[in-house]
């Protein structure tokens, strides 16, 4: 699961951060209880429950954006068959441990001249103020959070923002042409799965085709025929003449790294890695030549040609990538390190209040304005809670530059959306009031 990344501390730092919805049956959380303490220093559940609502939202975005509509209460699903733990409960704990990792971060910001200036503190401050002005007491309580929880918050999300170049200063960024070389290939594939599947359809229907035509290429003929066709042809496009044989084929262009480092006994091969007959057979054939044979493994047959032994340009890509694995291995060993040493204590009880589950659902919306004009933007709050969360629809953006956020408050059980709120047309040195509907005017 990933953490809260650098993107939204900057845009908090801003003043853009917004929060356009909250929806499902909530109850009042205890954000001043201590969760976990690090090396003596005390974390209030209130920090965890402000980065926990955002993960989940970020989460829930994502969700939506590749497998649109409704979560399918992916939050509600049970991860782990052992102990039952869910997902969302997962993810709590996931967060926590990343919280804890931010105030090591921050307690060994001295030891690499890290500090948060003051025109950076007083961003953070204004900040968080502007949240806490934008919401009302319910939505608060709700989120279990205080302004100091908010700014606690972003502390630790700046240290983390700051203290990553310090940590790799001292990476090695020299990586030779031999180590990084990268070899680009293009070849079709033809599975012999195909084969199977064709057995088993003319088993079925052998009587209604007698005579009425040619049987089905075998695969092995199919890669045959486009190799053929390949070898025939001067700068043959391979994908063309694969889809000529089958409209179900196509050319893979691609580059692997010629001089691998020896994996280890127990490390997985890497998702999409180019077979290794592919990159045995092109050892021996120039830029540009085509295999003048049909290269075969685990039931497969290849077309291949050699573009480029030596792709400069995807060379170049792969030192790049190098170099910022070296940067981020540094980074997660130092950070690890400090907290396999830390003395951390956690209390699971208090833990468990934080509920992450499929009907109680947050929408974070970032602003993306320029800089000058986000410093003193409030965040933008609405929230509907209703029992099956569907999200409040969002409202409209106000574009004054001491804009507070407005939030719409719908407590319900029918699960209807929340209706746009109209923006109140501002008079000048007015800031908006959010005001939240009471449960029963939600049901009205």
């Amino acid at each position: 699961m990933h953490y809260i990344g650098k993107k939204f501390v900057l845009g908090c730092l801003a003043g853009t951060l917004a929060v356009t919805g909250l929806t499902g049956c909530s109850s009042k959380l205890d954000g001043t209880s201590i969760v976990a303490t690090v090396n003596g220093v005390d974390i209030p559940l209130g920090v965890v429950s402000f980065m926990t609502r955002y993960q989940q939202a970020q989460t829930q975005q994502m969700y939506e954006m590749y497998f649109g509509g409704a979560d399918a209460g992916m939050w509600d699903q049970v991860t782990d068959e052992d102990t039952g733990e869910t997902y969302g409960e997962s993810a709590r704990s996931d967060v926590l441990e990343q919280v804890e990792k931010l105030y090591l971060l921050m307690e060994n910001a001295k030891d690499y001249d890290v500090e948060i200036t003051e025109g950076e503190q007083k961003k953070i401050t204004e900040a968080a103020q502007a949240f806490m002005e934008a919401n009302t007491e319910e939505t608060l309580a709700n989120l279990g959070v205080s302004q100091s929880d908010v700014e606690a918050a972003l502390e630790i999300q700046t240290y983390e923002s700051k203290m990553f170049d310090p940590i790799v200063a001292d990476v090695d960024t020299e990586v030779s042409d031999d180590e990084a070389q990268q070899t680009s290939v293009t070849y079709v594939e033809v599975t012999a799965e195909e084969e199977d599947a064709d057995a088993e359809d003319a088993d079925v229907t052998a009587s209604e085709n007698e005579g009425e035509g040619e049987e089905e290429a075998t695969p092995e003929e199919k890669a045959q025929q486009i190799l053929d066709e390949v070898l025939a042809t001067a700068d043959a496009d391979m994908d063309a003449i694969a889809k000529d044989v089958d409209e179900d084929l196509s050319a893979t262009e691609t580059h692997f790294t010629a001089n691998p480092p020896e994996k280890e006994e127990d490390e997985e091969e890497d998702y999409g890695e180019v077979p290794q007959a592919v990159q045995d057979v092109v050892k021996d054939l120039a830029d540009g030549e085509v295999a003048g044979e049909l290269v075969e493994e685990d039931g497969s047959y290849y077309v291949v040609r050699l573009e480029k032994a030596f792709d400069e340009e995807a060379t170049e890509d792969e030192k790049e990538s190098i170099v910022s694995q070296r940067k981020q291995d540094m980074y997660d060993d130092t950070v690890d390190g400090w907290k396999k040493d830390a003395d951390i204590q956690e209390d699971k009880k208090v833990l468990k209040t934080l509920k992450v589950t499929s009907n109680l659902k947050f929408t974070f919306k970032q602003e993306e304005e320029p800089e000058e004009e986000a410093a003193e933007d409030a965040s933008e709050v609405s929230e509907s809670e209703n029992g099956d969360g569907e999200e409040a629809a969002e409202e409209p953006e106000e574009e004054a530059a001491e804009d507070a956020s407005e939030v719409s408050e719908n407590e319900n059980g029918d699960g209807e959306e929340a209706a746009e709120e109209t923006p109140k047309e501002e008079t000048p040195g007015d800031e908006d009031k959010a005001e939240a509907d009471t449960s029963e005017e939600a049901a009205e």
